[in-house]
């Protein structure tokens, strides 16, 4: 049995059109629809019901783990998806090219995604990596990734998990500094390089050519890196030692590339997969088909939902979810044996158009396969998943999918 695990991150939403759809209602989704009326259907709470999930937190409910019990932070999860290699004792952040203006002595937030940047990266991640700190014996190693987000490990003896976030979110406020969370001189430590960068990085950034273009260009430089999601390196059991199948992963984004790696996924590099809505999902439905060759589960993450919704763009999020439908189900459905094949696709949360980020609302989730037990629903959003049935539970989609391919371990005897 094979098995595709399917993520449109930030599928979910809340009514936005006049007449009280929701992006996923609104689109016209033919291909979603056919594979809804040959499955079940339910609403999943990503982690449980109340519970407004992060990216990263969710991912590891729905794999079938406890984020409880395992989650160290975000920041493990973009190193190791950037292709940073993560040690024992290494703390990562997740991090963020930003604009600041020099006002007064305080180094105060423009822009936390500096225009949102689109080129040029690999110049300020060259101008970044291997900077040298006042803490002794710290090692600085920096990735960029897409636009303005990047991955920050910091190496060295004695250093700890326990600080505070750079990141102030507010405009026209300063950079926060970094502070211990926690009692003992390794907290002490960290924060104190993290204040070291954070500050030698807007002396470097600011006469940096490509800086100096934007700047002439009207577009907000990208001037400092602010970092937040402090974790070292959790110990996660693989899915291949749960379940014995062997798994792969197709994902533009860092993060989640990193979250299944961090499980024991190998990860598959598709080009033209950016992590956007530019990207290119016929490329990712080619992908996975010849990935299914190798191996019993492909993890397909898109993106592109979720940064829609955050730009609080309907439009944007509604013409999105159509291509997914059009470019990815389509080239796919065709070219499966479905009398082999179980599929589950769903979103990690809601992402509200209005309110511009993840909400604690339920996401639809569709199974369809040789295995599943066929409900009366012929159509997959959000009000119809709830007459669907598979009812509503939380976390679990892979494990549910693996169990419809006879992989689950046995609980008790």
């Amino acid at each position: 049995m094979k098995s595709i695990l399917i993520i449109a991150d930030g599928l979910g939403g809340r009514p936005t059109d006049d007449n009280g759809r929701t992006c996923l209602e609104a689109a016209h989704t033919p291909n979603l629809d056919a594979l809804t009326a040959r499955g079940a259907v339910g609403l999943v709470d990503p982690i449980g019901p109340g519970i407004r999930p992060g990216s990263d937190t969710a991912h590891l409910s729905l794999l079938g783990y406890n984020p409880r019990d395992l989650y160290t932070g975000r920041g493990v999860f973009e190193c190791l998806g950037i292709g940073l290699e993560v040690r024992p004792g290494d703390i990562c952040f997740r991090a963020n090219f930003a604009t600041v203006d020099d006002s007064g002595g305080a180094l105060r937030l423009v822009d936390r995604r500096a225009g949102r940047i689109e080129s040029g990266q690999k110049d300020l991640e060259r101008a970044l990596d291997g900077m040298k700190l006042k803490t002794p014996g710290v090692e600085v190693q920096f990735r960029a990734s897409t636009e303005h987000r990047g991955a920050l490990l910091l190496r060295g003896k004695n250093l700890s998990p326990h600080v505070s976030e750079t990141d102030p979110h507010d405009l026209g406020t300063p950079i926060c500094a970094a502070q211990p969370t926690a009692e003992g001189e390794a907290a002490h430590r960290t924060a104190a390089a993290v204040n070291d960068l954070t500050q030698k990085s807007y002396e470097i950034l600011r006469d940096l050519d490509l800086n100096r273009l934007r700047s002439a260009a009207g577009k907000h430089p990208a001037n400092i890196l602010l970092v937040r999601g402090a974790a070292d390196c959790p110990h996660i059991p693989s899915v291949e030692s749960i379940y014995g199948v062997r798994g792969a992963v197709i994902a533009g984004g860092a993060l989640y590339r990193g979250v299944a790696l961090a499980c024991g996924l190998a990860s598959i590099n598709v080009p033209g997969a950016t992590g956007g809505l530019d990207t290119d999902l016929r490329a990712k439905a080619d992908a996975t088909i010849a990935a299914l060759a190798t191996y019993d589960l492909v993890f397909v993450h898109i993106k592109g939902t979720d940064n829609a919704a955050h730009d609080h763009n309907a439009g944007a999020k509604t013409a999105f979810i159509e291509r997914i439908d059009r470019e990815f189900f389509g080239p796919l459905i065709d070219r499966l044996d479905w009398s082999t094949t179980h599929l589950a696709f769903t979103g990690d949360h809601t992402t509200a158009v209005d309110y511009g980020d993840h909400t604690a609302d339920p996401v639809p989730a569709l199974f369809v396969g040789p295995h599943v037990r066929r409900d009366d629903v012929t159509t997959f959003d959000e009000r119809a998943a709830a007459r669907g049935g598979l009812l509503r539970w939380s976390g679990q989609i892979l494990p549910m999918l693996l169990s419809y391919a006879d992989s689950s371990p046995k609980y008790g005897s």
